[in-house]
């Protein structure tokens, strides 16, 4: 009776085991063998529509001064002589937004290459736009000479549209792209995650390296105030 009950014992510690190892494999499997997953994570993808990753908020002050000149030819000589008290300066805050996103609406089975468990998904390109700026036109600061006219509404329009340009002149050193990549990847990998994959057999990538001249094709201006 004795050998009876240890036999007993050691078949129901068995059975434990056993049960134990396959509700793990189960854990660990959450999509079926022969299941393809890829037009799975395709929709799963799509529902994210537009993709906002990075958004970055920039200060810059825009500056311009100007002399007055008396400039011609005297004795077949050229000459330019600046003007005594014919200065003018001036100093323009901005605030400017940009934002940048992947746009999913586009995204397919084309865009993930599986090999074997090893997930490689190449992300559309990303786009960068200039959303707003704003000017402070109570913080704008401007010295005109006594015999110089003030900055005209015109020319102060000018200035501004020349820092608009300058901010986005300065993306590329902004390192943005990393940014939109590390940030994308934060929001995607739990998406396959929760499919069955490891962090370890995914990898988010774009289609190349970006340089200098394509950044500026990715920018545009898309000002809501």
């Amino acid at each position: 009776m004795q050998d009876m009950k240890q036999i007993i014992t050691l078949l129901s510690l068995l059975l434990i085991l056993t049960a134990s190892c396959t509700d793990r494999e189960k854990a660990e499997e959450t999509v079926p063998k022969g299941v393809d997953t890829i037009p799975m994570l395709v929709t799963q993808v799509q529902q994210c529509s537009r993709l906002y990753t990075t958004e970055y908020h920039v200060h810059k002050i825009i500056t311009h001064d100007d002399e007055m000149k008396v400039s011609g030819t005297f004795m077949k000589r050229d000459f330019s002589i600046d003007l005594p008290l014919g200065e003018r300066r001036i100093a323009i805050p901005m605030d400017a937004t940009l934002k940048a996103y992947i746009d999913l609406s586009g995204f397919s089975g084309k865009n993930i290459r599986r090999n074997g468990r090893q997930l490689v998904i190449t992300l559309p390109d990303p786009k960068i736009t200039l959303t707003s700026t704003k000017i402070e036109h109570k913080d704008v600061r401007q010295y005109v000479a006594l015999t110089r006219r003030n900055f005209s509404d015109a020319e102060l329009t000018s200035y501004e549209a020349q820092g608009r340009k300058q901010i986005i002149d300065a993306v590329p050193q902004m390192g943005i792209i990393e940014q939109v990549q590390a940030s994308a990847a934060r929001q995607l990998v739990p998406i396959f995650t929760a499919m069955g994959y490891k962090d370890s057999e995914i990898t988010i990538s774009f289609r190349k390296r970006f340089t200098i001249s394509d950044l500026k094709q990715l920018i545009k201006v898309n000002e809501k105030g």
